[in-house]
């Protein structure tokens, strides 16, 4: 019965407050600084997912053991904060020896000088760590001018594939035999199911604060660039106003005016959706991978289904798409006094005794395959998981590996945004306001800063750096395209 596995997962919430209130474990012994022939490394991180504190500081304990010269210090920024956080520590004249920057993170750490490349350590052996062809410098995403500038942490497909988590017992429990396939069959699930629940369970959450179950439904409608970046890639247009786009922001504002959608979700932060799903008070909900595990974790009873994310009612307009083999994740500081002792500490977070020890605590898929990926067969709900990956993930054109100017135009947008379709989506939901005409504006902002990068760029962008007339969002992308 539901109400008995709520229990259950009471207790396994409880046990996780315990482990998320250890936070101040993180560091200790590590405040000294370098005594006798001891060196400090400073590991700048986050609490994230839930239980990292505690899993980094035994692991930089092994670390140590096997590296008695080296001393790890680990400074912990909160997750919303910590590109704020190191930034300010650089500014400060107390920069990270090693820190976590991810995706856009590290290209605004780069703009700043603040990262040093790693081709130097770099060896065969390490290389070969990594899939085949995986850490090719024109596709890794963790190269720069050719240069390696980040090492990854997860597996490739993992940051950006999306997955429907669903709860079969409430769903059977209302009628339905499986997962809705398409906008339409969700809505009217979550109307049902919110209506039968009384209060009790809800249907459908839009996953986290700002609505960012909007980008996950899209992305089967619309070219991945468009919630991304603002920009359909096919013509290098400012696109936010796609119909497919818009349907997917009205399609939450519809079910928010009818109060189908779990209450507070607007402030909620990345656990609580899964949270809330694992004590059965939520059907259903896209989400990330990770959160499959932490529901397993807190509710190991559940009966949950993971599933690929529903597409429109007209029909897959496109598919997940995999702009490059890796999102950058560590970096090591171009000032920092320890590079050598700093790039054992890199070495070391991407040895496969880390990353079989981080898929073992976390569920999740590392870089490493080979790590995993036995295990991983074996498992139903990471087996479901590559399947959805198998099923949605097509390669995609990334302008910013493909073009100096490609990467002008894009590093421009993304220092505007809210030229992003993101708080603009969100004010459409929670205040019940019509999302075209903000689209629009967006879209006039949009291009007018296209525009003006290209005509500050000095003849090194254009719209060709953005654009790639023959892709086509439902067959993965061919270079030549």
């Amino acid at each position: 019965m539901i109400h008995t596995r709520r229990a259950l997962y009471y207790a396994a919430a409880a046990a996780l407050t315990l482990t998320l209130s250890a936070c101040s474990l993180v560091g200790a012994g590590g405040e000294e600084a370098s005594s006798g022939s001891k060196i400090t490394v400073t590991v700048a991180l986050v609490p994230d997912p839930p239980g990292a504190s505690e899993f980094y500081r035994q692991q930089f304990d092994t670390f140590q053991a096997a590296n008695p010269d080296i001393n790890v210090k680990v400074v912990e920024n909160p997750s919303d904060q910590q590109l704020s956080a190191i930034e300010l520590m650089f500014q400060q004249g107390s920069s990270p020896d090693v820190f976590r920057a991810q995706d856009n993170g590290m290209d605004r750490m780069l703009e700043r000088g603040w990262v040093a490349p790693l081709d130097r350590y770099v060896t065969p052996e390490f290389l070969g760590r990594f899939p085949q062809g995986s850490m090719e410098p024109a596709t890794s995403g963790l190269h720069r001018d050719g240069k390696l500038m980040s090492l990854p942490l997860v597996w490739g497909n993992w940051s950006p594939l999306r997955v429907f988590i669903y709860n079969k017992a409430i769903l059977k429990e209302n009628g339905f035999d499986g997962p809705p396939k398409n906008w339409s069959e969700m809505e009217k699930m979550a109307t049902a199911i919110t209506k039968k629940g009384d209060g009790k369970v809800f249907g459908y959450a839009p996953t986290a604060a700002k609505a960012l179950a909007v980008e996950m439904l899209a992305n089967t409608a619309v070219p991945y660039s468009v919630p991304a970046q603002g920009i359909d890639f096919r013509t290098g247009e400012a696109a936010t106003a796609d119909p497919g786009m818009v349907e997917a922001v009205e399609l939450h504002r519809r079910m928010q005016a009818d109060k189908v959608m779990m209450p507070g979700w607007e402030s909620w932060d990345g656990n609580r959706a899964f949270t809330e799903f694992a004590a059965e008070k939520l059907a259903m909900y896209p989400s990330a991978p990770w959160n499959v595990a932490e529901i397993r974790k807190l509710n190991p009873e559940i009966e949950m289904g993971v599933s690929a994310i529903p597409v429109p009612g007209s029909g897959r307009g496109a598919y997940t798409a995999l702009p490059q083999s890796f999102g950058p994740l560590w970096g090591m500081s171009a000032q920092s006094k320890h590079p050598k002792e700093s790039w054992k500490v890199m070495d070391f977070l991407s040895s496969l005794e880390f990353h079989k020890a981080y898929y073992t605590k976390f569920g999740t898929f590392t870089a490493l395959e080979s790590a995993w990926k036995d295990e991983a067969v074996k498992n139903p709900d990471q087996k479901a998981i590559l399947d959805v990956a198998t099923e949605t993930l097509r390669l995609a054109p990334n302008p910013k590996l493909a073009s100096e100017g490609g990467k002008m135009i894009l590093t421009a947008r993304e220092g505007r945004p809210e030229l992003r379709h993101i708080d603009a989506a969100a004010d459409s939901i929670v205040n019940n306001k019509p999302f075209l005409p903000m689209a629009k504006d967006i879209d006039k902002k949009l291009r007018m800063l296209i525009d003006e990068t290209i005509a500050a760029s000095g003849g090194k962008a254009s719209r060709k750096d953005i654009t790639f007339p023959g892709w086509n969002p439902l067959e993965p992308f061919e270079p030549e395209q």
